[in-house]
């Protein structure tokens, strides 16, 4: 093995190790950075849910002070309606974000049905707000009223086994916050349970009327349930640096706001229940909507932590992932620099000048990059110079026969007087018609062409004029015959013109523009009158009949032979092998 294979095997033996090593590092904090991303998207789905349950919830608020005033109360009514549209707004986003959120991560999950359900159902609720508004205070019964907040309350019911299937896999997958997202359901079910509390002394507050039974056993149930999650919140949960102050001093604030203030309240008014309330609903939801509210917001600061705390690691594995990522880098650097360093010092003068005699010998003959500035280097760099000065005149000789044999090979194949190819040009296409016939493809078409009455012009003129009519007639070919199409001197004052994917319409124009050019217009010639000149045409193109080079070259001649004898100047093609009456196509004279 060489020396330089043996210093690229050996580093590439070292790289593989620290490869294999830094791949299993890496991939340990892959998979943590990706469970850290994957239980951050599940955090989020649950804070957006809680979110928009609490949207919701809080939609409900001027909802019900809406319900309990009239058009005619003017400024109030109006900043009251555009609250519920506020409100409303909050809540379609977030259903719509909850929404997104589920299809990303389930796009056929039962949690968008369930969504769609909740919106379907909401729809609905505001639909009957909507109609109750419409009427005076009067003529809203308390059925109608109640019916309406229930259903608005019914909405968001059908948002609870959405929340239920986030918090389980949310728990699942984050357990290190299951405390926070404990404690963050709990304040989200604190908020809902005292808000349907307030929505059920709405239309008492309203009428005013007494609280039925059902209605007191209803907001008893639900008042116990609020005792019990009271109870199940934590004395204390730990929370970061920059937010254990406000998460405290809001947790005082709702301990003594909502469950003594509000819970207070609520209490009194049942109580005096079928007396009078002292407060309208309005005045009641304007009280208790601020103690709900700091509810949603001590569960925001819950699930912000969560989040943030989810966040640091999945930041500390892709910093970690990182890390093992640029120590494989620069021991590859390092590897590579160790590699090229050597190679320089020993291997790169051996191999730069075995390159450059393998150049030379290749036949590249630019002077290649050198390496060492020692005797013997010198001297190998001389002979290499050496063998460079021979090569190149070995070259120039091998030109100088390519370019002969050239240009003897167009010699050979122009016919000398027209400049067009000659006959032997078209017999290396055609191959040799003589032996086994050679099949063409039907796109071939050849035209046969004859100047007319060439020896009367010869023998009055004299061989001179005769060769300058050739000419003349040449060149008017070759101006119409382009590429991929070629033209030939087929022999004496014969032409040939050979074509490759013309339609058989096409062929015959192609004929008929040479005829005109030929015979349009007079050739003229030293001492001589102008010479009107004409031409025969035998066109024939390959088809079921036509189906060899031979059968090509005799149906044409055929074809010239027939147009000569009807007159000369003028074009016959052969007959198609799918003309069943086989009419011949010609041109008669002067058309």
């Amino acid at each position: 093995m060489q020396l330089q294979a043996q210093l690229r095997v050996g580093a590439a033996l070292l790289l593989a190790v620290a490869a294999g090593i830094s791949t299993y590092v890496f991939v340990g904090y892959a998979q943590a950075y990706e469970q850290s991303s994957s239980n951050l998207r599940v955090l989020t789905s649950f804070d957006q849910v809680l979110k928009a349950g609490n949207a919701l919830s809080a939609e409900r608020a001027p909802t019900n002070i809406l319900l309990s005033l009239d058009r005619s109360d003017g400024q109030t009514y109006a900043i009251t309606r555009s609250q519920v549209i506020a409100a409303r707004q909050r809540t379609d986003a977030a259903l719509d974000q909850l929404d997104r959120l589920a299809r990303e991560s389930m796009p056929a999950g039962a949690e968008s049905t369930q969504i769609a359900q909740t919106q379907a159902s909401l729809a609905q609720a505001r639909s009957k707000v909507d109609a109750l508004s419409q009427h005076a205070p009067f003529e809203r019964s308390p059925q109608d009223l109640q019916s309406a907040i229930d259903t608005m309350i019914a909405a968001r019911t059908e948002l609870d086994p959405v929340i239920n299937d986030l918090y389980r896999e949310a728990i699942q997958r984050a357990p290190d916050q299951v405390g926070i997202m404990q404690m963050a359901r709990i304040l989200s079910d604190l908020r809902e349970y005292g808000g349907r509390i307030g929505s059920m002394l709405v239309v008492p507050l309203s009428t005013p009327e007494p609280i039925s039974p059902e209605r007191r056993l209803a907001i008893a149930t639900l008042r116990g349930r609020i005792i019990e999650l009271h109870g199940l919140m934590p004395d204390r949960v730990e929370a970061g640096e920059r937010q254990s102050s406000s998460i405290e001093q809001l947790r005082t604030h709702v301990e003594q706001q909502f469950f003594g203030h509000t819970l207070g309240l609520i209490d009194t008014l049942v109580d005096r229940s079928g007396t009078d309330y002292g407060m309208r609903a309005a005045a009641f939801t304007s009280q208790v909507l601020p103690d709900l509210m700091s509810l949603e917001k001590l569960e925001a600061l819950f699930m912000q932590r969560a989040m943030l705390q989810v966040s640091q690691v999945k930041h500390e594995d892709g910093r970690q992932m990182v890390i093992v990522a640029a120590c494989l880098l620069l021991f590859f650097l390092f590897l590579a620099f160790m590699l090229r360093t050597t190679e320089n010092l020993i291997v790169r003068p051996l191999l730069l000048a075995k390159n450059e005699i393998v150049k030379l010998a290749n036949g590249d003959l630019r002077r290649a990059q050198r390496a060492g500035n020692s005797v013997e280097a010198r001297a190998l760099h001389d002979a290499i110079d050496a063998l460079r000065r021979q090569h190149v005149h070995s070259m120039h000789l091998a030109i100088e026969r390519d370019e002969l044999s050239k240009a003897l090979r167009t010699q050979a194949h122009t016919d000398a007087l027209t400049g067009l190819l000659n006959r032997h040009a078209l017999e290396e296409i055609t191959g040799d018609l003589a032996a086994e016939p050679v099949r063409l493809s039907k796109g071939r078409g050849l035209i046969l062409i004859d100047v007319d009455f060439f020896k009367p012009i010869n023998d009055a003129y004299g061989h001179v004029i005769g060769d300058l009519v050739l000419r003349e007639v040449a060149s008017r070919i070759k101006r119409l015959v382009e590429d991929p199409h070629m033209a030939f001197r087929y022999g004496g004052e014969e032409f040939a013109v050979l074509t490759n994917g013309l339609t058989r319409i096409e062929l015959w124009k192609l004929a008929e523009n040479i005829r005109q050019a030929i015979s349009g217009e007079e050739i003229t010639a030293p001492d001589v009158t102008a010479l009107t000149v004409t031409a025969s045409f035998g066109i024939a193109k390959g088809d079921a009949a036509v189906l060899t080079w031979l059968d090509l070259l005799n149906t044409a001649d055929a074809a010239l032979y027939q147009a000569k004898a009807r007159g000369r100047n003028q074009l016959v093609a052969a007959p198609s092998a799918d003309d069943e009456t086989s009419r011949t196509r010609h041109s008669p004279i002067g058309t």
